[in-house]
């Protein structure tokens, strides 16, 4: 007879994003419902709620339009900044090569196909969301998620596969994607289980502490898995949450609100730098991961070209540089950010830094400005800092499973940055 052991066993080996369907099919799957979805919201979203969508959304679209002319360009047959692999490749089959940037256009195409699905959801969820009613039902869905999730992590942690007797307790590309999602779920719970306190009546009350028992758990969870790289990235997601919620509470003025978040951000950043890997690229500085697979990372990026080498890097040639792993290893890089770098060039990423900072303040201030509505936005900000967070301190992590929600979230704080009312008188 079965028991609930051998049950939980077989869920957790049958790895189920990755066992039923193929990589490549998930991604045209998530491609073809994200284009499906934008179609119908804007086949059906109201004229005048077009136009606020337009305005509020067309920077955030234009700003994210850039990485995707980058990855086009990667893959042009550009033979005065192909990568050297092209070369060796065809002196070695004796017959000219025409190279691009990248080593795996496959890839690279895959890389275009989740950046348009990012941003097919984002534009479906702002256009939705702009219903305040609308909204709290997108982001009740994707505190939902979060919190299934967050269970999913839980029996894929070390101890709990352990005491399973399962074969493997490594960490594994299914759970780290479960971790994308659960990251963004802590401050998005959070904030609106702060928002919702602010209401009477009996539901609002239940509301609010089912979300904060969701975030509670989703934190828990991620620390008990990603352990101190998810913990210093969910702190922060927390600490700019209950910030805003403290500013907007105590009616403190704007300079007294950037001079308190810039005395934090030095504070955090002393402590990081004091506690850095020495000698190695800021990407990897802060990886909490084994001196080998740091220095390792380091070569990898010391070798590549500055405009990178495209999507599917690091699984190309990380075995080159991290054979001390193993060959039953699957081969990873310190961190998400020093996985980025390798793909997309190190000016890319650190625009891209730049861009995700100014959308974090943004969302910041959009929340600071807002009426009771303010949690929409803070969650994005607060997204994004967690996530920019975990780039710096997690290895590499799915982009899958999170592009859905993610994009979803972001979206959600566009719509809500600015009240329409105000838009209008403006």
């Amino acid at each position: 007879m079965w028991n609930v052991t051998a049950f939980i066993r077989i869920l957790i080996g049958a790895s189920i994003p990755a066992g039923l369907i193929d990589a490549s099919l998930a991604i045209g799957l998530v491609g073809a419902a994200a284009s499906l979805g934008l179609l119908a919201s804007l086949a059906a979203i109201r004229p005048g709620e077009l136009s606020f969508l337009k305005r509020v959304a067309g920077p955030a679209v234009a700003a994210a339009l850039v990485p995707m002319l980058w990855i086009i360009l990667q893959m042009l047959p550009l033979t005065f900044w192909a990568h050297p692999v092209w070369k060796f490749a065809g002196e070695t089959l004796g017959a000219p090569l025409s190279g691009s940037i990248t080593i795996d256009t496959g890839a690279s195409l895959g890389a275009l196909l989740l950046w348009l699905s990012l941003l097919s959801v984002m534009i479906t969820a702002a256009a939705i969301a702009i219903d305040a009613r609308r909204a709290d039902m997108v982001t009740r869905s994707i505190a939902a998620t979060a919190t299934v999730a967050a269970l999913i992590l839980v029996l894929y942690s070390d101890p709990v596969k352990a005491w399973l007797g399962a074969a493997d307790a490594a960490h594994d590309g299914t759970a780290n994607g479960f971790l994308v999602v659960v990251l963004i779920g802590v401050p998005l719970s959070l904030a609106r289980a702060l928002d919702i306190g602010g209401h009477i009546g009996g539901r609002a009350t239940r509301s609010r502490r089912l979300l904060a028992a969701s975030a509670l758990f989703c934190a828990a969870s991620a620390c008990w898995y990603g352990r101190r790289g998810a913990a210093i990235a969910i702190v922060a997601g927390i600490a700019l949450v209950l910030m805003t919620f403290a500013a907007r509470k105590l009616h403190l003025p704007r300079w007294s609100s950037a001079a308190a978040a810039t005395a934090i951000v030095l504070i955090a950043l002393v402590t990081a730098l004091a506690n850095r890997h020495p000698d190695v690229a800021l990407a990897i500085a802060f990886a909490h991961a084994p001196d080998e697979l740091v220095q390792s990372t380091q070569n990898l990026l010391a070798d590549l070209p500055t405009l990178g080498a495209g999507a599917g890097t690091t699984a190309t040639l990380a075995s080159t540089y991290m054979d001390w792993q193993g060959a039953t290893t699957k081969p990873v890089v310190a961190t998400s950010a020093a996985a980025l770098i390798a793909q997309f060039g190190s000016a890319m990423f650190w625009t891209s830094l730049v861009v995700t900072i100014v959308g974090i303040a943004a969302f910041t201030a959009g929340a600071r400005n807002r009426g009771r509505d303010w949690s929409y936005p803070a969650a994005a900000a607060a997204a994004l800092l967690t996530l920019l967070l975990a780039a710096f301190t997690l290895p590499e992590l799915p982009a899958l499973p999170g592009v859905i929600v993610l994009g979803a979230v972001i979206g959600t704080g566009l719509a809500q940055r600015i009240s329409r009312p105000r838009l209008q008188a403006g």
